[in-house]
């Protein structure tokens, strides 16, 4: 190991685990939006098209509580999203007051082709992780996850 490498490999030990995931966390979203750039999509547009499709005909509060949005910020990218012809919203028969919210077949066909673009690149984030370390990490952020969401509950958020 080259003493540059054995530094910046310190580095990384002694720096907080929460700056990681969040530089990490920042680069992922910056990676995202350049490659969603091309189909006129943000991140956040591309979350909750995702979540239509595997919630298809749900009301929009469902996508708030499912995406941790506010509903004017999902209402905000709804609109964009219908303008693009990629969402619809119909009238929830069961209460007049909100809308059921469906994907369109261009916006089923806008998800698998972005959806094939992440995951031809996806590969990438993880080289020279090898299967093991790839659990352990998953195990981790999920533990790290829950405790947040706990202390969050615990601070009334």
């Amino acid at each position: 190991m080259t003493s540059s490498q054995h530094k910046s490999q310190h580095e990384l030990q002694h720096k907080p685990i929460g700056r990681l995931i969040y530089t990490t966390s920042l680069n992922l979203r910056n990676y995202a939006e350049k490659m969603l750039s091309p189909y006129d999509l943000t991140v956040e547009q591309f979350h909750v098209l995702k979540n239509t499709s595997r919630h298809a005909g749900c009301i929009q509060k469902e996508l708030c509580r499912e995406l941790g949005k506010k509903p004017a910020n999902i209402t905000r990218i709804l609109d964009r999203l219908e303008n693009k012809k990629w969402v619809e919203r119909r009238l929830n028969p069961a209460d007049r007051r909100s809308s059921l919210i469906f994907l369109t077949l261009s916006g089923e066909q806008i998800i698998e082709k972005v959806s094939k673009d992440f995951e031809a690149y996806s590969s990438w984030f993880i080289a020279g992780v090898s299967n093991e370390e790839e659990q352990i990490f998953r195990n981790v952020l999920e533990k790290i996850d829950k405790n947040i969401t706990i202390l969050m509950q615990e601070i009334g958020s």
